[in-house]
């Protein structure tokens, strides 16, 4: 959680950012990319966060990811040995389960990317 935590603060957990893509990969894990943009609207950092073991998830298709309200940022909390990721601000999974995109899965990965 620690790397987490640093990624979210390093980021001011991504609020007025934009969440670029969901890809799903062929052993049914998920990997989010998140992109920090300059004043221009050029990206200048991404991090890609994957998903493993997925235990639940509401998913929208890339799309429509550029309309999300990302004022609020993004959350990520783990609970009982499962990680929940989701759009906005919240301290409990039952906030994860109760957003308009979220996954709930028992490994995840982060990749910074600049």
């Amino acid at each position: 959680m620690e790397k987490i935590n640093q990624l979210l603060q390093k980021y001011d957990n991504f609020q007025y950012e934009q969440l670029r893509s969901i890809e799903q990969l062929e052993d049914g894990s998920k990997i989010i990319t998140l992109v920090v943009m300059d004043e221009d609207g050029e990206d200048v950092h991404s991090a890609k966060i994957e998903f493993k073991n997925i235990k639940d998830s509401k998913i929208l298709v890339n799309s429509v990811l550029s309309y999300l309200d990302m004022s609020m940022g993004i959350s990520i909390i783990k609970e009982h040995d499962l990680y929940g990721f989701a759009i906005g601000s919240g301290t409990s999974m039952s906030h994860v389960q109760s957003a308009p995109l979220y996954i709930v899965a028992s490994e995840i990965n982060i990749i910074e990317e600049n």
